[in-house]
C-alpha cells in the first residue's frame, strides 16, 4: 500500500497513518478511496479505467455540493487538489507493481505537481500539472519507466483532464528551469505525490541551489517585466467590464506574482513574510486573502457555468453567475451589479497592494526589515531635497520625512497632494502606504476644516491638472473618505448600454478628458479647448464632473435629482459663494440635458431652443455645461460620442448663444429668415426656377426653413425639378422616387434625400428599405409640401458607423424602395429576415429595457412618442409600420442609435385631424400595439 514521508512536509503514499493528521474531508476521500480503488492496487490503471472514473465522478459530485452550500474558493480548490491526489497515488501505486511484476526491483520515478496543481489549488476544469521525475539520461529511460508514465498520463487523458506533462532528469528539469521563467515558476511550487522521495527532495535541494541562490534579482525582475505588460494588456485597469478573473489587474495572477517574488526568503508561499510595518499591514493582508478567496470562488463558479476552463466572465454570464452565488438585488442594484461590484473591490484591493509594493521593488526601497527579506535587492540612496520638515524628494517621487507624520499633522495629507501637483511628482510607495494607514484621520471635522479646504478648492482650480491628483488620492482611498458623495460610488458597477465603466472610474475618466482639452491640437476639440480657457472658475465644473452620479449610489430615479442634492451638501462643506453654488446644482441637476435635448427634441423649433435658454440662464452656465456634456460623453464609451451626436449638441448650443444674447430679438430673427432665406436661393438658381421657388416657399411649412440652409434648399429644388421631370417622361413609372446620396466622412454619416408623391407607409417603406443592407438610421425627417410632394431627409450609416459609400447598397435600397411604391403588397419581411442571418451584428450584452412614453405636454402642436428599446434590424421598420396601422402622421422624428440601443423620439399626429392624440384609451392601445411591434417584429399586427 502507499506509503506517507512526514519529514518532506508534503503528503506522499499510505494514507492511513496519517489520518488524524489530515483534512476532515480527505479521510473521507482516503475511505472512500479504500473501497472502490482497493481492486486497482495489482492492476494497470488504464485496464481499471471505470472503477477510477466512477470515483472521480462521485467525488466531483460531493464538492460541486459543497460549493453550492457556499464553500470557500481556497477550500474547494484544495479540497479538489487532495481529491486527484489520492486517485493518482492509486494510480502511480498501479503502474508501479505492473512495473515490479516486469522484473523492476525499485521504481526510480517521482511524481511531482507543477504549478497551480503544486500550490493545491484546482478550479473545476484547470489543467493538471505533472513531471514524472527519472535518474536516466533522455536516450536511456527504460521501456518499463515509460510504460509507468504512459499508464499515468493515459488515464488522465482517458478520465477527461487536460494535462500539462513532462518526463525529465534532474539535470534536465533544473536546465529548463534556467532557461524558461514560466517553468521556473511551475517548478517553484512544486509538490511531491508519489514514488522516489528520495529523488524528489534531490530535485528540490538542486532546484534551491541552481535556479534561485543567486539568480533572485533576475527572476524578480523578469516578474515585474510580465506584470507590467499583462497590465498593460489588460488596460492597467481592473474596471473592464468582462474582466479576466485570472491574468487581468487585480485578478488572481497578481497575487500569485506577489508569493513567487515573496518565496526567494526561505521558499514560503505565504503573505506572511511580508507582514510588518514596512511591507504589508495586517489589514492589507487581510483583504487580499478574503479577495484571493472571492476569486477563486467565482472562477469555480464560471468553471460550472460554462462546463469548460474559462477565465472571462463574459457581461451575458454575469447575471447567471449572480443567480448562482446567490447574490440578490440591493440599494436599487440588480443582482449582476451587487457581483461586479464585489469582484470590482476585491481586485482593486489586490491590484493597489501589489502595485505598491511592486513599486517598492523597483526603488530598492529597504528598511532594515526588508532587507533581511529582500537582500538581493539593490540599495539606492539619490540625493533627496527636503520640502519643509515634512516631505522631500528623492526620484521624483514625495516621500513622508517620518511615519508619524500625519498624526500630528493631519494637514499635511491634503498638503501631499499639492506639493505632488505643483511639483509634477508620483507619491512614493512608502508615503501611499502612510496615506492609506492613515485614513481614521480624515474626520468630519477633517471635513469642515478650513486648512484642507481651502487645499483641496486649490488643487481642483488648476485647469488640466486636476484628474492625476484625484486619482492618486482615489488611489488610496483618501477622496472618498473627504468626499464622501463620491466615496459612495467607489466600485458601483453600472450596467446601462453606453458605460463602460465602474460609477468612480466614469467620474475620473470624465475628468481626464476635461483636462486632456487645456493642450489639445485635436481639430475637432479645438472649439471646446477654447471655451475651457475662457472659463473662469474651473472649480465649478471638476465638482459637478466629480459628482454629476454621485446619486446613482443611493438608487435615485432620476440619478440627476439625488446627485444634485449632494453637490449641495458639498457646497456647502466647501463654502462656495452663492453664486458658485447655484451654477454647481444646475451643472449637477442638468448634466443629461443639453445632451438629451439635442438628440430627442426639435432643435429647428424655437420653443425647443427657449425651453432649454430657460434653463442655463446665462452663457457661463451654457460654456460649463457644454463642457461637462462632452467629458461626459467622452468619458462613458466611445459609442457614447458620435460625431452625429456632437453636431447635434453644438447646433443647440449654437442656437442657445443666440438666444441667451438677444432673448427680445430672438423670435423676430427666425421669423425674417424665411424672406432672407428665398431672396438667397434665388441668388444661387437660374432665372427659370423662379416659379418652383415661389411654390417651394409657399407650401413648405416653417420647421423646414429653420432645419436647412440655403445651400441644402438649392439641393433640394434641383431634386423636385428632377422628381418632377421623371413623372412627366417615366411612363410606366409615374411612382419613381428622386433620390440623392451624399456622404459627409467628417461626421460619419451619409444624407440621403428622399423626394417623391405623399403615400401611405412611405415612412415605414424608406425604412424597410434601409434595412434590408442594413443601414443604421441617425434621424429622419419628413417635410410634406401642399401640393402633395413629400422630401424625406435621412441621415444613416452602415454598421461600423461610416457613410455609406458601397455603390452594391445603395442600389438595394433604391431598388427595393421603388418596388415597394410600385407594389402595395410588397413584403419587407424576408428581405429583413434574410439580412439577419447575413449580419454579424451582435445584440448588446447588457440586458436594454424596452420603454414607450406618450407625452402630450412637452409640444403644443405634435404628440410625443419616445421610444427605448434593444437595436436590432428591421425595428424602426416595424415601429412606424404599427403607426401607420394606427393612422398615425410623423411630422418630424428623431432617431437615435448606437451600441446596440435605439432612443427614438417621434413628432405625431392624428391622422385624421392632424391635431394631438389626447384620448386616454386610444393611447394605452398604441403603447400596447409599440410593445408586440417591437418584441415580436414582423409578426406583431393590429388586433
Amino acid at each position: 500500500m502507499p506509503t506517507w514521508d512526514l519529514d518532506f512536509a508534503f503528503p506522499i503514499l499510505d494514507l492511513r497513518q496519517v489520518r488524524m493528521r489530515t483534512s476532515r474531508h480527505l479521510q473521507k476521500v482516503l475511505a472512500h478511496a479504500e473501497s472502490r480503488l482497493a481492486a486497482t492496487e495489482t492492476r494497470r490503471p488504464t485496464e481499471v479505467l471505470p472503477l477510477y472514473k466512477k470515483f472521480l465522478k462521485v467525488e466531483e459530485h460531493r464538492l460541486r455540493l459543497k460549493h453550492q452550500a457556499g464553500g470557500g474558493g481556497r477550500e474547494i480548490c484544495t479540497r479538489r487538489a487532495e481529491s486527484i491526489d489520492v486517485l493518482l497515488r492509486y494510480v502511480f501505486g498501479g503502474a508501479a507493481v505492473t512495473a515490479r511484476g516486469n522484473g523492476e526491483p525499485s521504481v526510480p520515478l517521482a511524481l511531482i505537481a507543477l504549478g497551480g496543481y503544486g500550490r493545491g489549488e484546482l478550479n473545476p476544469f484547470s489543467d493538471i500539472d505533472v513531471m514524472l521525475l527519472h535518474r536516466q539520461g533522455a536516450a536511456e529511460i527504460s521501456p518499463d519507466i515509460q510504460e509507468m508514465v504512459n499508464q499515468v498520463l493515459y488515464l488522465l487523458w482517458d478520465s477527461g483532464f487536460k494535462v500539462g506533462h513532462s518526463t525529465r532528469s534532474i539535470k534536465e528539469a533544473i536546465a529548463e528551469a534556467n532557461r524558461d521563467m514560466h517553468t521556473k515558476t511551475a517548478m517553484l511550487e512544486s509538490r511531491f505525490l508519489a514514488g522516489d522521495s528520495e529523488l524528489a527532495r534531490e530535485f528540490r535541494e538542486q532546484f534551491r541551489s541552481k535556479c534561485v541562490e543567486g539568480r533572485e534579482r533576475r527572476y524578480v525582475e523578469m516578474r515585474m517585466r510580465d506584470q507590467v505588460a499583462r497590465h498593460k494588456k489588460f488596460g492597467d485597469s481592473v474596471y473592464l467590464q468582462e474582466p479576466n478573473l485570472k491574468s487581468g489587474c487585480g485578478g488572481l495572477r497578481d497575487y500569485q506574482n506577489l508569493l513567487w517574488m515573496t518565496y526567494f526568503k526561505e521558499g514560503s508561499l505565504s503573505t506572511n513574510q511580508l507582514v510588518g510595518k514596512d511591507w504589508l499591514s495586517e489589514s492589507d493582508q487581510r483583504g487580499i486573502e478574503r479577495a484571493y478567496d472571492f476569486l477563486l470562488r467565482l472562477r469555480t463558479d464560471l468553471h460550472y457555468a460554462t462546463g469548460r476552463s474559462t477565465d472571462i466572465l463574459h457581461i451575458n454570464l454575469q447575471d447567471e453567475i449572480a443567480r448562482r452565488l446567490n447574490y440578490s438585488p440591493r440599494n436599487g442594484q440588480l443582482r449582476s451589479e451587487a457581483l461586479m461590484r464585489d469582484y470590482y473591490e476585491h481586485t482593486r484591493n489586490i491590484f493597489r497592494v501589489t502595485e505598491r509594493i511592486t513599486e517598492q521593488f523597483v526603488s530598492g526601497y529597504v528598511t532594515s526589515k526588508t532587507r533581511s527579506l529582500f537582500s538581493f535587492l539593490p540599495l539606492v540612496r539619490a540625493d533627496k531635497t527636503p520640502i519643509g520638515d515634512s516631505f522631500f524628494v528623492r526620484n521624483k517621487q514625495l516621500h513622508p520625512a517620518r511615519r508619524d507624520l500625519f498624526r500630528k499633522e493631519a494637514e499635511q495629507m491634503m498638503r501631499a497632494f499639492q506639493f505632488a501637483q505643483e511639483r509634477r511628482l508620483d507619491l512614493s510607495p512608502e508615503l501611499e502606504d502612510l496615506l492609506s494607514r492613515s485614513l481614521r484621520n480624515v474626520t468630519r471635522t477633517y471635513q469642515y476644516a478650513r486648512g484642507p479646504r481651502e487645499i483641496f478648492r486649490s488643487i481642483v482650480s488648476q485647469k488640466g491638472r486636476v484628474g492625476r491628483i484625484l486619482r492618486m488620492m482615489h488611489r488610496v482611498d483618501f477622496l472618498g473618505r473627504y468626499i464622501p458623495e463620491f466615496g459612495q460610488l467607489t466600485c458601483l458597477v453600472q450596467h446601462e448600454f453606453l458605460h463602460r465603466y465602474t460609477a468612480d472610474e466614469h467620474t475620473l475618466v470624465c475628468i481626464d478628458k476635461l483636462d486632456a482639452l487645456a493642450e489639445t491640437n485635436d481639430q475637432k476639440l479645438v472649439a471646446y479647448r477654447n471655451i475651457f480657457e475662457q472659463l473662469e472658475d474651473p472649480l465649478v465644473l471638476y465638482l459637478a464632473l466629480l459628482l454629476h452620479d454621485s446619486g446613482k449610489a443611493v438608487g435615485a430615479r432620476p440619478h440627476a435629482e439625488g446627485s444634485a442634492l449632494f453637490a449641495q451638501r458639498v457646497a456647502a462643506r466647501l463654502q462656495l459663494s452663492s453664486e458658485q453654488r447655484k451654477s454647481l446644482i444646475l451643472l449637477v441637476d442638468h448634466h443629461l440635458t443639453l445632451s438629451k435635448t439635442a438628440q430627442q427634441r426639435n432643435l429647428d423649433d424655437p420653443a425647443t431652443v427657449t425651453e432649454f435658454g430657460r434653463i442655463v440662464k446665462h452663457q457661463r452656465n451654457l460654456d460649463a455645461l457644454m463642457l461637462l456634456t462632452l467629458a461626459d460623453g467622452q468619458g462613458t464609451s466611445p459609442e457614447a460620442w458620435s460625431d452625429w451626436k456632437e453636431s447635434l449638441v453644438w447646433q443647440l448650443f449654437h442656437e442657445t448663444s443666440r438666444y441667451l444674447a438677444d432673448q427680445k430679438s430672438y423670435y423676430e430673427q427666425t421669423r425674417i429668415e424665411r424672406e432672407s432665406l428665398q431672396t438667397a436661393v434665388s441668388e444661387n438658381l437660374s432665372s427659370d426656377y423662379a416659379e418652383e421657388i415661389e411654390a417651394h416657399f409657399e407650401f413648405m411649412a416653417d420647421h423646414y426653413f429653420r432645419a436647412t440652409d440655403v445651400p441644402q434648399i438649392v439641393e433640394h429644388l434641383k431634386l423636385f425639378r428632377s422628381f418632377l421631370e421623371n413623372v412627366s417622361h417615366s411612363g410606366d413609372s409615374p411612382l419613381a422616387p428622386a433620390i440623392k446620396w451624399k456622404s459627409i466622412p467628417a461626421q460619419g454619416h451619409s444624407v440621403v434625400t428622399f423626394c417623391t408623391w405623399e403615400r401611405e407607409r412611405l415612412l415605414a417603406k424608406i425604412a424597410g428599405s434601409f434595412s434590408v443592407v442594413p443601414l443604421n438610421i441617425l434621424s429622419a425627417d419628413i417635410f410634406p409640401r401642399g401640393d402633395n410632394v413629400v422630401l424625406s431627409v435621412f441621415r444613416v450609416c452602415d454598421t461600423k458607423a461610416h457613410p455609406v459609400v458601397h455603390r452594391r447598397d445603395i442600389e438595394l435600397v433604391e431598388r427595393t424602395f421603388r418596388q415597394a411604391l410600385e407594389d402595395e403588397s410588397f413584403d419587407f419581411l424576408p428581405l429583413i429576415e434574410k439580412a439577419k442571418r447575413q449580419s454579424r451584428r451582435l445584440a448588446p450584452g447588457i440586458e436594454f429595457p424596452t420603454r414607450i412614453t406618450i407625452d402630450n405636454k412637452t409640444h403644443p402642436a405634435y404628440t410625443l412618442i419616445e421610444i427605448q428599446a434593444p437595436d436590432r434590424i428591421g425595428l424602426l421598420y416595424d415601429v412606424l409600420s404599427c403607426l401607420d396601422r394606427e393612422d398615425i402622421l410623423i411630422p418630424l422624428s428623431r432617431i437615435n442609435t448606437q451600441s446596440g440601443a435605439a432612443i427614438d423620439t417621434l413628432y405625431v399626429v392624428d391622422g385624421s385631424t392632424h391635431a394631438k392624440i389626447t384620448d386616454s384609451n386610444r393611447i394605452r392601445t398604441i403603447q400596447q400595439h409599440l410593445k408586440n411591434a417591437i418584441l415580436t417584429g414582423g409578426a406583431a399586427k393590429s388586433q
